[in-house]
This record gives C-alpha cells, structure tokens and sequence, in this order.
C-alpha cells in the first residue's frame, strides 16, 4: 500500500506543477519520466520504455478516479492493482540495480502527503 501511496502522490506531484496548463497524460508521463531518469540512470531506450509504461499507467489510474469517484472501497483496490502492475512491469525494464534506486526513491516521498495524493480523483 505503501508502494501505491508513494507512486500516486509521485504522479500527483508532477501534475500540481502543470495543474494550470492541463498537461495531457502524454505529457505528465514525460515529466515523470524526466525525473526518473537521472535519479535511477535510465538509459534513452529505458527511458522510452519507462514512459510508455508510465503513460500507460496515468491512463488506467484515470479512468479508475472516473468511475469510482466516491467510491474509495472499489477505488483504492483498483489503484493498487494499477501500481502493482507499474512495478512488475517496471521490474522487468529496469536493470536490478535501477529497480532498487526506483524503490529507494519511492519510499522517500513524506507520508503525510500520501491521502491527499490519493484522494484526488
């Protein structure tokens, strides 16, 4: 769960930045994966792959908080097979030592902000 909360309030974060543009999916995922990047040493395929993932990721995320808005007890469990999946598919692109900086990163986000990530439909 823990996991879930991090990645959410991760993609949360970056789209507060762009909150007043709009930024379409294609280009939060961009913006995500600009800071993965150097932080997990990406590589410009893994780069490529990793957004595809992530893109793939804010797609499905949405249309959870569309359909389960209000419904936190089918929302959440949808949201943390979504981020289940992000990681399994995560694992396989990145290098071990890529997936372990990802999961260190991860874990660094405060946990105070992880309801308010979470909430936002």
């Amino acid at each position: 769960m823990k996991k879930l909360v991090a990645s959410t309030l991760l993609v949360f974060t970056l789209t507060g930045a762009f909150a007043q543009t709009t930024p379409s999916l294609t280009q939060r995922a961009a913006e995500l994966t600009r800071t993965l990047a150097p932080q997990l040493g990406l590589d410009d395929a893994r780069v490529i792959q990793v957004k595809k993932l992530t893109v793939s990721r804010l797609e499905k995320e949405q249309e959870i908080n569309r359909m389960y808005t209000g419904d936190e007890a089918m929302r959440l469990p949808k949201l943390q097979a979504v981020a289940d999946e992000y990681r399994t598919n995560l694992k396989a692109v990145l290098t071990a030592v890529q997936y372990q900086r990802y999961e260190q990163w991860a874990a660094t986000i405060p946990a105070d902000m992880t309801a308010k990530a979470v909430a936002k439909p």
